[in-house]
């Protein structure tokens, strides 16, 4: 059975030319390129763009500290 780790992927689409922040995701991956294609899949599914759109701002292994002083959303497997 494969272990699958916590990391946290910040993507931009063509919401940061209007301004708006970026997304913040906390997703269950195999590795950093398995976050970001997961990354990029929901986000683009709840923001109903293109996938070729999206940028990575940042990734890093693991959650976002407490107090982090932004929003991110949890979407782990469980």
């Amino acid at each position: 059975m494969t272990t699958l780790k916590t990391y946290t992927v910040t993507i931009s689409g063509t919401e940061r030319e209007d301004g708006e922040e970026p997304y913040t995701w906390a997703v269950s991956a195999l590795n950093e390129a398995d976050a970001i294609w997961r990354a990029k899949n929901i986000h683009a599914d709840n923001n109903e763009c293109d996938r070729s759109e999206l940028q990575v701002e940042e990734i890093f292994e693991g959650l976002p500290d407490k107090d982090c002083g932004y929003h991110w959303n949890d979407h782990r497997s469980v």
